[in-house]
């Protein structure tokens, strides 16, 4: 009975990860088909090695700029929330004394409105102070959605550090901030790692955001994708190498904090 089980999750799990894994590969295998056989039907599986839309895709000016503007604005916007995220994880979850899970659900609650329903708002005050299709602006936008989030983990990464060990340092003279920098933040690193990647995901993959509010000085790679879409031609080739192109820092940052990850949304998730 217990092989039997074993082999129906194995089972299982093979067949989500086909399931997960199979789009990936088609996008791979297809950046790496010649033009001719893009559309070819019925398809081949194995494909040959032609880097041809590689070369064209990634000496484009569009998806460079993109993707170095998608660089600056995810670090940015990911900067700017672990630092409002610490700050406000250590007062809620361990200067903060009554009712501050009004102030935690506030927090995780900028998450809950949809984007559309912010859109004209945030495009009329960014028009009005002159930050609309600036690096600046996009950087400010992506820090209002990620910086709940991150929040929210910190709160609780924080949390589980042991008010004890505070205690011991403010015992031995340290004050908060030095206990804190001391004692809370080192303890708390694999946490802040782990919301730190989350946010640079979520900033990285951000497209609604970045398209009404941006244009030719802050495009972000996904939209530099927009430009292999034409209006009667769709050149699957080169949209499947630069979309592998726009992948690469997506998986590099999953497959260096994978365990600070798991352990982000663990806090994340469970609450206490």
């Amino acid at each position: 009975m217990m092989r039997r089980r074993s082999w129906l999750a194995w089972l299982t799990l093979g067949l989500f990860a086909v399931w997960s894994l199979f789009p990936l590969y088609w996008l791979l295998a297809t950046s790496f088909k010649a033009p001719v056989e893009v559309s070819r039907i019925p398809p081949r599986w194995l494909p040959g090695w032609d880097p041809s839309a590689y070369t064209t895709a990634l000496a484009s000016p569009q998806l460079q700029a993109g993707i170095l503007h998608s660089f600056l604005i995810a670090f940015g916007a990911t900067a700017i929330s672990v630092i409002c995220g610490v700050l406000a994880g250590y007062a809620l979850g361990h200067l903060a004394t009554g009712r501050t899970d009004r102030y935690e659900f506030w927090v995780l609650s900028s998450r809950m409105a949809p984007p559309v329903a912010v859109a004209l708002p945030f495009f009329l005050i960014f028009r009005a102070f002159g930050l609309q299709d600036t690096i600046l602006g996009l950087t400010l936008a992506h820090v209002v959605l990620v910086v709940g989030v991150v929040t929210w983990i910190l709160i609780e990464t924080l949390r589980g550090v042991p008010h004890d060990l505070v205690e011991s340092a403010l015992l031995d003279g340290c004050s908060y901030a030095s206990a804190f920098r001391r004692v809370m933040l080192p303890l708390a690193m694999p946490g802040i790692a782990g919301a730190a990647s989350i946010a640079f995901l979520l900033s990285w993959n951000e497209f609604f955001f970045s398209l009404i509010l941006s244009d030719a000085n802050a495009t972000t790679s996904p939209l530099a994708l927009y430009q292999f879409v034409g209006f009667q031609t769709l050149d699957l080739g080169q949209l499947a190498a630069a979309s592998c192109a726009v992948l690469v820092p997506t998986a590099l940052v999953v497959g260096f904090f994978q365990k600070q990850l798991v352990s982000g949304l663990t806090m994340g998730a469970v609450k206490g």
